[in-house]
C-alpha cells in the first residue's frame, strides 16, 4: 500500500521527535533515527506545504543538535588525546638498579 504525503510527514515528524527525545535524555551515542522515505510519493501536494515546512524546520533543528554534539565529541576526544600524550611524556622513566653488582 502506498503511503500518503500526510502519513509520511506525520511519521517523519514523530521519528524526529523520538530522536530528539533520545538526545534530551542523554542517549546521543546510542540514539537511532529510523526513517526511510517510501518510494513513489510523487510531488508534495500544495495543501501540505505548511506541514512540510514545520517538519523541515524540526529536521534542521535536530540536525544542528547532532552537529553540535559531534563537534563537542571531537573537542573532548582531542582533549583526551592531548592529556594522554602529556601523561606519557611526563611519566618518569624506570630506573633499574643492579643489586648484585
Amino acid at each position: 500500500m502506498a503511503a500518503s504525503w500526510s502519513d509520511v510527514l506525520d511519521l517523519y515528524g514523530r521519528a524526529l521527535d523520538d530522536f530528539e527525545r533520545q538526545l534530551d535524555e542523554g542517549h546521543a551515542p546510542s540514539a537511532k533515527f529510523d526513517f526511510a522515505m517510501p518510494p513513489g510519493l510523487g510531488p508534495l501536494p500544495p495543501e501540505l506545504a505548511d506541514v512540510a515546512r514545520v517538519v523541515q524546520e524540526k529536521s534542521a533543528r535536530v540536525e544542528e543538535r547532532v552537529r553540535d554534539a559531534m563537534s563537542q565529541t571531537a573537542h573532548e576526544q582531542s582533549a583526551v588525546t592531548r592529556a594522554r600524550a602529556h601523561a606519557t611524556l611526563a611519566r618518569k622513566r624506570p630506573a633499574f638498579v643492579d643489586v648484585e653488582a
